[in-house]
C-alpha cells in the first residue's frame, strides 16, 4: 500500500523506505555547505559590485554611498552584521542538527525580508543570479528542517 502511494505521489517522507534520515541529513548538510559557499561568494562580490554595474546604475550607486559615515549608517552596518552572524549560527546549529537553528534561520529570514521592502538596492545581475540561487537553497534547508526526519534525534 504505502508503495503503491508513493507511485502516485502520495505519502510522507517516514513512508518512503528509500529516504532514511542518514541519506537526508547528507542532503541537509550538503545545502547548508553550497549556501555558506553561496554567501562567501555574494560577499566577495559585493565589494566589487559596483564595477560591474553599467555606468549610470554604477554612478548612482556612487552618490548614493557618497558622503559622511553617518550614525544611521553604524546602525545598519551593525544590524547587517549581526543577521549575517546568527544566520551563520543557525547554519552552524542545523549543520549539528539542531531544531532550535531552523527556527532561528527562519526568524532571521523574516526580519530580513520585512528590511528589504524599506531599502532600495541596486546590485549586478550576478549577485542577483546568486542571490537566487541562495534562496532556492535556503528553501530547501528549511523544507528539510521543518517537514522530514532530518533533525529528529
Amino acid at each position: 500500500m504505502a508503495g503503491d502511494l508513493w507511485r502516485c505521489g502520495g505519502g510522507v517522507a517516514s513512508d518512503n523506505p528509500g529516504m532514511d534520515k542518514s541519506k537526508l541529513r547528507i542532503v541537509l548538510r550538503f545545502c547548508l555547505v553550497a549556501l555558506f559557499a553561496l554567501i562567501v561568494l555574494s560577499i566577495g562580490l559585493a565589494f566589487v559590485a559596483e564595477k560591474l554595474l553599467p555606468e549610470t546604475l554604477a554612478e548612482w550607486y556612487r552618490a548614493d554611498s557618497a558622503g559622511e559615515f553617518e550614525f544611521t549608517d553604524l546602525l545598519t552596518l551593525l544590524f547587517w552584521g549581526a543577521g549575517v552572524f546568527l544566520f551563520l549560527v543557525s547554519m552552524g546549529g542545523l549543520f549539528c542538527y539542531q531544531r532550535w537553528a531552523a527556527w532561528m534561520m527562519l526568524a532571521v529570514l523574516v526580519v530580513f525580508s520585512v528590511q528589504l521592502l524599506f531599502s532600495p538596492t541596486v546590485e549586478p545581475g550576478i549577485l542577483s543570479y546568486l542571490g537566487s540561487l541562495s534562496d532556492i537553497l535556503t528553501g530547501l534547508v528549511l523544507g528539510l528542517a521543518f517537514f522530514t526526519d532530518a533533525l529528529e534525534a
